[in-house]
């Protein structure tokens, strides 16, 4: 591919919802692509969903490294003790099993009742603003922080202080130095774990803290790592979800007959839920996962040298032509939807029973509670959050 036709990414939706032209185009023109990303850096972008997988799981790929800092949450976080996305074989799966039960589909639907009764509060706070209000602030940004301290097994009045911090982590991942506002904000989040977790030994109970109080009794985890632990799920799990419930949002107002399919028969949440997942996978704002061959590698007859950056295009794959029918169309009914929104392999999310609970007790009632919920201003008046990998608004304006 010669200088010039080198295409560079990331290829921004339209109207921040609707895929662009000319992602569409390059799906359908093949699963794998020679690209150079915002860095200036030269790599390939996977956007085929088979290619995704393969690479995924394969072990020849490691995800360790240090890939373009406008791409991943850079040295603040990667390399920390207990980052999971850091890890590899028996280190990964001796982590992952200590989080694991945390996020068992018992402790899911033990908080189940929570998080519905944390929506309707939501909802009501909502509800008493004056209009327009910014459905962020009340309602898409504290929800998953409420939820995140119930499973952590922390007080709901410290959701807002660990939410701040959580955003302050991701949305200045492209600074550098010892004295960033991510690494103060990562170690004072560290800081905040290291003391709750210790307040456990006194007060144990059904939680994540209480979980990874006992590896560290137990051998299983050191200290540090069990504090890294809840720290990246609390990050993980917060920023995703809150943008996911305003794409999510956001794609029921640009297309009102979903909308009301879904508030005429609420049994459709569960296909909703999946669609937008599909539509808008976490970390849509950049795209992708980056892998790092560590081998000459072949892909679809693509030859890829050692150590070359290859980013998986999540959101990319769904609309990979040859595994989803009309897969640029919005379609809260769609059967069969195995889209990879969560990942696949070792690094499949573990928070994704979580994340969908959350998203299935939003969008399974909020239509039902504000019945003429629309957007305050034209969609392309929302400002993207472009500093942040997991994407969202700076602010989302409502009326009902």
């Amino acid at each position: 591919m010669s200088e010039q036709s080198l295409l560079t990414l990331p290829m921004w939706r339209v109207d921040h919802i609707e895929p662009s032209p000319e992602m569409l185009a390059l799906c359908a023109n093949g699963p794998i692509h020679r690209v150079r990303f915002p860095s200036g850096h030269e790599g390939w972008w996977v956007t085929g969903y088979d290619e995704a997988k393969a690479v995924l799981s394969d072990p020849a790929f490691r995800p360790s490294g240090m890939p373009p800092a406008s791409f991943t949450p850079a040295t603040v976080i990667l390399g920390s003790p207990g980052w999971l996305g850091s890890h590899e074989g028996g280190e990964h799966a001796r982590l992952r099993k200590i989080v694991a039960p945390a996020f068992s589909r018992r402790r899911v639907e033990m908080i189940a009742r929570q998080v519905e009764a944390i929506a309707a509060q939501l909802f009501q706070t909502l509800a008493a603003q004056p209009q327009p209000a910014d459905l962020r602030r009340h309602l898409s940004f504290p929800l998953p922080a409420m939820v995140i301290s119930a499973l952590m097994g922390v007080l709901y009045e410290d959701h807002a202080f660990f939410a701040e911090l959580s955003d302050e982590v991701m949305t200045h991942q492209h600074e550098s130095g010892p004295r960033s506002a991510a690494r103060l904000a990562w170690e004072e989040l560290r800081s905040y774990i290291r003391t709750k977790l210790r307040d456990k030994r006194q007060d144990p109970g059904d939680n994540l803290l209480t979980d990874l109080l006992a590896a560290v009794s137990q051998g299983k985890a050191t200290e540090e790592e069990a504090i890294g632990l809840a720290a990246g799920m609390l990050v993980a799990g917060h920023e995703t979800t809150v943008a996911q419930i305003e794409f999510g949002l956001l794609a029921m107002f640009r297309h009102p007959q979903q909308r009301e399919r879904l508030f005429g028969d609420p049994s459709l949440v569960d296909k909703a839920v999946e669609e937008i997942l599909r539509m808008y996978p976490p970390g849509a704002g950049w795209d992708g996962i980056m892998r790092y061959p560590r081998a000459d590698v072949t892909i679809a007859g693509v030859h890829i040298p050692a150590e070359s950056k290859v980013l998986v295009g999540l959101s990319a794959t769904s609309f990979d032509p040859r595994r989803f029918d009309e897969p640029e169309i919005f379609d809260i009914g769609r059967a069969g939807n195995p889209h990879l929104a969560f990942s696949h392999g070792p690094h499949y999310c573990i928070g994704g029973a979580l994340a969908r609970l959350e998203l299935k007790v939003v969008f399974g009632s909020i239509f039902q509670r504000f019945p003429a919920l629309r957007l305050a201003v034209a969609p392309e008046e929302l400002k993207l959050r472009k500093d942040i990998i997991t994407g969202g608004f700076e602010e989302f304006p409502v009326l009902w």
